[in-house]
């Protein structure tokens, strides 16, 4: 268990800190004038990369080349220009937010029209964006606030705030590793020998003392007869077939009949002893009363 918790935490410390795809920023080397740029870009984006293509000055189309329109109709959903605060985008720089498959601008930056030429480089102008800025020039706050499809700049940091959930989510991650690694350690510690051996043998003898079960104790035995009183009726003479603790079987007559031994003071007779026996009190019983045959002697020595 501690070690299938050991590797889930290592992996997702792993996933915490593995990027989220391959990136580029736009550098100088990719050329000065917009047509060479773009092809530039365009080499980056069929590899995977995504471009990130942040706009400092005006950015012309018409400076040294012509665009390729067969490159205008390539996939550019990996590209991402941002357009500051105070920077006016130039024709280059509005084609490119039309072009971007991520659009984000300040709320005052400036967004320029997008002139006759430059529309004829583009080709078809159908979103809604491109019909907006053939318009007129817009800030980046008209654009946000009639939702055309770009992203405000300045209100929605989502690289800082990914970078501060992945440094949270790494602490949090360190502080579980760590509480393991204590609770680990600590169940690994051997126990302190300091104490004598005897204190140890008579700590072992008292809790084993403690743990063995208490035997119940003994039920007391059975009373051996039934106290019915005085012996009263005319008795007979029977023979005990079955111990009588305090039921069993007389014979009498060569008839086997149940009895109860009645005196519970005394112990009753072994099979194959006489006994006296007499009608039970109840009208309604068949089991008879047992007595020793000194009774009835001592009965008729006192007539």
């Amino acid at each position: 268990m501690r070690r299938t918790l050991f590797t889930a935490l290592l992996f997702g410390l792993l996933i915490a800190w593995i990027p989220a795809g391959p990136a580029a920023a736009a550098g100088a080397d990719c050329g000065k004038n917009f047509p060479t740029r773009l092809g530039c870009w365009q080499d980056a984006l069929d590899d995977g990369a995504e471009v990130t293509v942040t706009l400092t000055k005006p950015l012309a189309v018409d400076a040294g080349g012509k665009v390729d329109q067969t490159g205008l109709r390539r996939d550019f959903k990996n590209l991402r220009v941002q357009v500051p605060a105070d920077v006016h985008t130039g024709q280059g720089g509005t084609a490119l937010l039309l072009l971007a498959g991520h659009a984000l601008v300040d709320r005052d930056a400036r967004i320029d029209r997008l002139d006759t030429r430059t529309l004829a480089e583009l080709g078809p102008c159908t979103s809604d964006l491109c019909v907006a800025l053939k318009q007129s020039s817009l800030t980046g706050g008209q654009l946000i606030d009639k939702k055309l499809g770009v992203t405000e700049l300045g209100g929605h940091k989502s690289t800082d705030r990914t970078r501060l959930l992945l440094y949270a989510l790494t602490a949090v991650l360190l502080l579980l590793l760590l509480g393991l690694f204590l609770a680990v350690r600590r169940s690994r510690t051997p126990a302190v020998a300091g104490a004598p051996a005897v204190h140890s043998e008579e700590t072992t003898a008292e809790t084993t003392a403690r743990l063995r079960p208490v035997p119940p104790a003994p039920a007391p035995p059975p009373s051996p007869g039934r106290r019915v009183g005085p012996r009263t009726g005319p008795s007979r003479t029977a023979v005990v077939r079955t111990a009588l603790h305090p039921q069993g079987y007389v014979e009498l007559d060569h008839v086997l009949y149940r009895a109860v031994w009645a005196e519970p003071d005394r112990t009753p007779p072994e099979p194959g002893a006489q006994v006296e026996v007499t009608d039970a009190r109840e009208p309604d019983s068949d089991v008879l009363y047992a007595f020793p045959p000194a009774a009835r002697h001592h009965a008729r020595g006192g007539s």
